[in-house]
């Protein structure tokens, strides 16, 4: 199933020490925010996008807002058996954070759809229907520091591999089954306290690495019949490092080469989706030329559905557009994501329940108390196909019989209007009007003795197709 990238836009609220005068982003609509050059006040651009979120008065229902209006359908795909992938970016001090993992008062996409996943797997599982359906939930955690992938669950040394299929995944990286929300979001707690973060002169708690945070679904339907589905799924979690100028951020030193590394891999998603949004796609995708693309090679350009939140500032004019053109070039890259799911039938199963409705049956036809009535009612059956039996075989043999009798007045109709055509053309030169007239009548008569006919077959025809359809059996 070929889609494009979905792409969100959401505002930042304006910081305390950004004043309104310099508020140069606005949300218009739904689906279009408008910018304006602070020096030119007169030059406006116009985006347009999937979803566009500006901020209000409560961070509580912003956050309630962008999850209900956007991520929520990611987590449905899952459920249908679709790999998902939803991935924040845009400069330091954007929200990228706030919008992914946010905080324990307001939480933002990534606890939120491990809470609802937890309610679906709890209904599923409590449901009184036939078919039962058992859940298997495992999460992992990673980062990407320095162009190095990092497990931030485990102690192990991860490292990108690509299968035969050539698709990739992280070697060494740790997976936990989780039977609970509390469970999984204590997961989530203890990776967001070991990811890697410092501060700049841009944001305080300025996020130093990628790091993303992986669901797999295992899901596995039976139904009474012994017909067993089973749907695999993977919900990709993303918070891209924030792009950054060396001169603004103030980074000096080690952070100095942490933002030459995030720079470096978000240049790099940057020609990757360059190269994926060409009609004609070039053979050689970069994937490989950072770690981050590597690893997003799937979600990128091969089986998912994937959603883009493009977070932008309300003040700094050069970064919000930049990130813009940026989420405009992402919308045309198109995605070919897959049901992962398999159904197989279990044969003992299946025979078991059979056995089990021969048996119900049986039964019932045991508490029929008067037999004599159901053998006479099966006799007025029979007696009543063996009358529509012989009735279909008369109105079949008088049709045959219609039939030849109505070919062979067509061809005696046929002769005679030949005979009359050519009696009629060798009198043209003769003055016999009498004669003439009478034989044109003649012909004539002849005529409408064929569209007669030809009336009479067409009813006779549509009566017998307008019979009723009868199972004779």
């Amino acid at each position: 199933m070929s889609d494009n990238i979905k792409v969100s836009v959401r505002l930042r609220k304006p910081l305390e020490r950004e004043s309104a005068e310099r508020v140069i982003a606005q949300v218009v609509s739904e689906n279009l925010i408008k910018v304006e050059q602070r020096a030119k006040r007169e030059e406006t651009r116009n985006f347009e996008f999937d979803l566009c979120c500006t901020y209000s008065e409560s961070l509580e229902e912003d956050q309630a807002q962008l999850y209900e209006q956007l991520a929520r359908d990611y987590l449905l795909h899952a459920l249908d058996g679709y790999n998902t992938c939803i991935f924040a970016y845009g400069q330091t001090g954007s929200g990228k954070s706030h919008t992914m993992t946010g905080s324990a008062e307001l939480p933002g996409i990534v606890p939120r759809m491990c809470q609802e996943l937890f309610e679906v797997r709890e209904m599923y599982e409590s449901s009184d229907d036939q078919a039962s359906t058992q859940f298997k939930i495992r999460c992992s955690y990673l980062e990407i520091y320095n162009e190095t992938v990092r497990d931030l669950l485990g102690a192990n040394k991860c490292r990108i591999r690509e299968r035969a299929d050539k698709t990739t995944f992280v070697e060494g990286l740790q997976e936990f089954e989780v039977n609970s929300v509390d469970e999984i979001l204590d997961y989530l707690r203890q990776g967001s306290e070991r990811k890697t973060v410092g501060a700049t002169l841009v944001n305080e708690q300025s996020s130093r690495s990628h790091t993303i945070f992986t669901i797999n679904v295992e899901q596995k339907e039976n139904s009474p019949l012994g017909h067993v589905l089973e749907r695999r799924s993977s919900i990709r979690l993303i918070d891209l490092a924030g792009s950054e100028r060396a001169n603004a951020s103030g980074a000096t030193g080690e952070r100095l080469k942490e933002g030459s590394n995030i720079n470096k891999s978000l240049s790099t998603l940057g020609r990757v989706i360059a190269m994926l949004a060409k009609k004609k796609q070039p053979r050689l995708i970069p994937y490989r030329d950072a770690a981050l693309t590597w690893v997003l090679k799937e979600s990128l350009g091969g089986n998912s559905k994937t959603c883009m939140i493009a977070c932008v500032s309300p003040c700094d004019f050069e970064e919000t557009m930049s990130t813009l053109r940026y989420a405009t070039l992402a919308r045309s890259v198109k995605t070919f994501a897959q049901l992962n799911t398999q159904e197989t039938v279990d044969g003992k199963v299946q025979m078991l329940a059979m056995r089990q409705q021969l048996d119900e049956l049986q039964g019932a036809l045991s508490r029929v108390g008067d037999q004599r009535l159901v053998r006479e009612q099966m006799e007025k059956i029979k007696l009543t196909n063996q009358f529509l039996e012989a009735r279909i075989e008369r109105e079949r043999r008088a049709a045959v019989d219609y039939y030849s009798q109505y070919a062979q007045a067509s061809s005696e109709r046929d002769n005679l209007v030949q005979v009359l055509s050519s009696i009629v053309s060798s009198l043209q030169s003769f003055d016999g009007g009498k004669i003439r007239e009478s034989l044109v009548a003649l012909k004539q008569r002849s005529e409408e003795i064929g569209k007669q006919l030809e009336a009479d077959h067409l009813e006779i025809r549509g009566a017998i197709e307008a019979c009723p359809s009868i199972d004779l059996q």
